[in-house]
């Protein structure tokens, strides 16, 4: 995968409107432009420092993408059947599985040539940081049991429906 940081993406930005200028000739008139951090890293790899910074171990067990996507699935079709008698928002959809699942990896070349873009290099570990310092408090996990339970009724519902 490639990721991008703010401050990348914020040059990215700003190197592209110059090159929209007459003195740099409208270089990227009509110009589509990938831009990122300028390496390639592994989803796992990537989320590690999350995980160390929370205090949890990597996952070590492997689920084959097309069980996740048969569960995303259950629980998109749950939450459109439960939406008008309790909303929701799906922990997991299929196209978030599609995200995750596809290594998705775009070349910069053209930006660095054309525009000048050179990103700096930034540690996913210091986003961590920042993020557990800004996120919000957890609320009450209340809410949480309540969509565990009205999933797991439905699913006992369904699983009885098709035993009749």
């Amino acid at each position: 995968m490639n990721w991008v940081h703010v401050e990348n993406l914020v040059q990215g930005h700003l190197l592209a409107a110059e090159a929209l200028t007459p003195e740099k000739g409208y270089i990227a008139s009509g110009q589509a432009y990938y831009i990122h951090d300028g390496e390639h890293v592994l989803f796992s790899e990537w989320i590690t420092p999350l995980f160390e910074k929370l205090g949890y171990s990597k996952p070590w067990i492997r689920i084959p993408v097309f069980l996740v996507y048969i569960a995303a699935t259950v629980m998109e079709c749950l939450h459109l059947a439960l939406k008008p008698v309790f909303s929701f928002t799906p922990f997991l959809t299929r196209n978030e599985v599609w995200s995750i699942a596809v290594t998705h990896t775009f070349r910069i070349d053209k930006a660095c040539n054309q525009l000048g873009y050179c990103p700096k290099k930034f540690a996913f570990a210091d986003a961590v940081d920042h993020y557990l310092q800004t996120r919000p408090k957890c609320q009450d996990h209340h809410e949480f049991l309540k969509i565990w339970l009205v999933l797991g009724t439905c699913l006992c519902l369904i699983f009885l429906v098709f035993l009749s």
